[in-house]
């Protein structure tokens, strides 16, 4: 990704992935530093207190630790309100919290309690409007009571997005299988709504049949805000069922003609000349598969574009990998 010191649309967020040895520069200016997401590490020493950090429960694939950093375009402030960190600019908030998933405590209550907290974040504040979400769920497809966990954190999400939300449409979304540690959610909010995009390939999200679970998963397919596209996790789906079950080459080239489909419907075609534009986060159930995947991936966003490969489980058995995508002009 580009530095983007010369873009001019102060509401857009800047996104880094760097290895460890790279992170010191990233930091140089330090008040600018949304939040931090660490992938097979804790929070690094060198990182000044009040910027926001959270450990992901999922592994990088070929580094021994990765970071993803969202920064602004102008200075930032950090903000917590309850269990929330987070930290605001002008236009843009990021916020995290770790799910703390009591014994006794249905998963769904913990869920709902998380995002009635990150919604109570927002309005405190003025950060309204959330553009995107991710969830990252420790084991994701294990039993609970007799229900999948990932189905148990879709009733919690929908419940609170009942009590809360005030959007006509779900945000984009993750929501990937961590491998141990704390599952978490973190997220990106600003002052004016994302303008939501569906893919035509498939049914919406949040219009899943019961076969999925009690309650639809809620997030759109991505979302438009001030010229910058957020997808969400894409994988090998076609209306609502998974395609090329155990292929992984079938999967990987059903996921880029879904993520064509959805760059098309959000009018962004022309993003994908502009290698250094876009950050792709791809989501292994075997990190072997980097190996097989990573030429079609440059083929179709560019070898200069930005990819984190992450070891974790997918939210379906059937599905071998996930890839979401951030692009800004």
């Amino acid at each position: 990704m580009p530095s983007n010191t010369s873009r001019p649309n102060l509401l857009l967020p800047q996104l880094r992935y760097a290895d460890a040895a790279a992170l010191p520069a990233l930091l140089s200016q330090p008040d600018h530093v949304l939040g931090i997401v660490g992938y097979g590490t804790g929070r690094p020493a060198i990182l000044p207190a009040v910027i926001p950090f959270i450990q992901a429960p999922l592994h990088p694939v070929g580094e021994v630790r990765g970071f993803e950093i969202w920064s602004a375009a102008t200075p930032v402030r950090p903000c917590r309100v309850g269990a929330v960190q987070g930290a605001c600019s002008e236009a843009l908030a990021f916020g995290c919290i770790s799910l703390d998933e009591t014994p006794g405590v249905a998963l769904e209550d913990v869920v709902e309690q998380a995002y009635a907290a990150i919604f109570e974040f927002m309005a405190q504040t003025g950060f309204a409007e959330s553009i995107r979400f991710w969830n990252y769920l420790t084991a994701i497809l294990g039993d609970d009571q007799g229900l999948e966990r990932y189905r148990r954190f879709n009733v919690g999400r929908h419940r609170a997005f009942l009590a809360h939300f005030q959007q006509a449409m779900p945000p984009a979304a993750s929501g990937v299988g961590g491998l141990e540690g704390d599952s978490v959610i973190y997220f990106l909010a600003a002052r004016t709504a994302a303008q939501p995009v569906e893919n035509p390939r498939q049914v919406s999200a949040y219009d899943y049949p019961l076969q999925y679970g009690p309650r639809s998963p809620s997030f759109s397919r991505a979302g438009l805000y001030e010229g910058a596209l957020f997808i969400s996790g894409t994988a090998s789906i076609v209306g609502h069922e998974t395609r090329h079950c155990g292929n992984l080459q079938g999967q990987l080239a059903e996921t880029l003609e879904n993520l064509r489909a959805v760059i098309t419907n959000a009018g962004q075609t022309a993003a994908l000349a502009d290698a250094q534009g876009w950050g792709l986060k791809i989501y292994l159930r075997d990190p072997l598969f980097r190996m097989q995947i990573e030429p079609a991936l440059e083929a179709m966003f560019g070898a200069e574009s930005q990819r984190l490969y992450l070891h974790g489980e997918i939210c379906r058995p059937d599905l071998l990998i996930e890839i979401e995508a951030f692009y800004a002009p």
